[in-house]
């Protein structure tokens, strides 16, 4: 029969800004608040989500590890070190890694069986799927899966993945709306378009701006930073769009700005679960999106959400020219999408996960 564990370690591979690194400061509180003594390693110095920093501040048996940044050979054997000595003073009853690069160290320095190490993969490049998926086949770690498409990829490569939800807690206040474009120089008569997302080629932020370029009745802020930041600033300034395109860069209020949003709008070529997918819906804010695994596991075109093909900005300035045209179809888009909404709360995703625990404690 299964038991509770006691502890848990959730390692990731580095601090920062991210949606992984948010939603484990959301799981460690989750978990926290049902009595687990838990700890977060991570690597680098970066600045974490405000999810992780409020976790930190409201439960106490929280505990933060900064381990080295594992870029190049020296930081990676720091990395290793520093993990190895939290695992021994620790004694975690669970350790989980989440993204997939956590796997094989865990498991060489855990000094236990894999059966109780758990992975989470977050979303996973479809290129790089079959040799990651060998690897960490070959670790014989649990491992679990965001959506019901990296599930099924996973299995058909070998790897017996669990479905593991995500969750997002009640939408904040809104910003508000004409202040929030004001301060970024955007005309406040438009709509407001809002891409909460990493700059990044997964996310694919100059088709979403080729898009807006063709819907001159909106917007569009970019919340986020990532390496193609500069690109998307150059784009935006080579296609006369300053003025109407803003880049916020990280912000700790970006669900705030989410909820000021007429539409959020989605360019990626690939997800696991988008958070801000599961954000919008939170909000009450329609969301147009492209066609993309990780997002048509959840979402059913045209009743939760408005859908493009990947890479076509011509379709995803249509699809952002009848939402922002049509209050009667925003209005179908967010009653469709709050069902999505009411099933990914922060304790569904927490039960989920001690379910998973319980499981490994033999």
């Amino acid at each position: 029969m299964s038991s509770q564990p006691s502890s848990v370690l959730l390692v990731l591979d580095k601090a920062g800004a991210g949606g992984m690194q948010a939603l484990v400061g959301l799981l460690a509180s989750g978990l926290s608040h049902a009595g687990l003594e838990v700890h977060v390693a991570s690597g680098g110095n970066a600045a974490m989500p405000e999810a992780f920093e409020n976790a930190l501040k409201e439960e106490p048996s929280i505990t933060w590890h900064h381990l080295a940044d594992p870029s190049g050979l020296r930081g990676r054997i720091r990395w290793l070190s520093g993990l190895a000595r939290i695992i021994r003073n620790v004694r975690p009853d669970i350790i989980h890694g989440h993204g997939m690069r956590t796997a094989w160290p865990c498991v060489l320095i855990g000094r236990r069986s894999p059966h109780r190490i758990l992975v989470t993969c977050h979303g996973l490049d479809p290129d790089a799927l079959k040799r990651t998926s060998r690897m960490v086949k070959f670790s014989r770690v649990r491992v679990g899966a965001v959506g019901p498409s990296l599930v099924r990829d996973l299995r058909q490569h070998g790897v017996a993945a669990t479905l593991l939800i995500n969750g997002v807690p009640p939408a904040p206040t809104p910003a508000d709306k004409r202040s929030l474009m004001e301060s970024f120089g955007l005309d406040p008569n438009l709509a407001l378009v809002v891409s909460p997302a990493r700059l990044s080629p997964q996310k694919d932020p100059l088709t979403l701006l080729a898009a807006i370029a063709e819907v001159p009745m909106a917007a569009l802020l970019f919340v986020g930073g990532g390496p193609l930041n500069d690109t998307v600033a150059a784009a935006i300034t080579e296609r006369g769009l300053t003025g109407r395109v803003g880049l916020a860069g990280w912000r700790h209020d970006s669900r705030q700005i989410i909820g000021a949003a007429t539409v959020v709008a989605m360019s990626s070529r690939w997800e696991g679960q988008a958070l801000a997918m599961l954000e919008a819906a939170m909000a009450g804010v329609p969301l147009v999106t492209t066609k993309c695994p990780g997002v048509i596991d959840w979402l059913e075109d045209g009743v939760e959400a408005l859908m493009s093909p990947v890479g076509d900005a011509g379709a995803l300035a249509s699809s952002l020219r009848r939402v922002l045209e049509d209050p009667a179809l925003r209005k179908r888009l967010i009653a469709g999408a709050a069902s999505v909404a009411s099933r990914h709360s922060v304790d569904a995703m927490v039960t989920a996960h001690l379910n998973e625990y319980r499981a490994m404690i033999r």
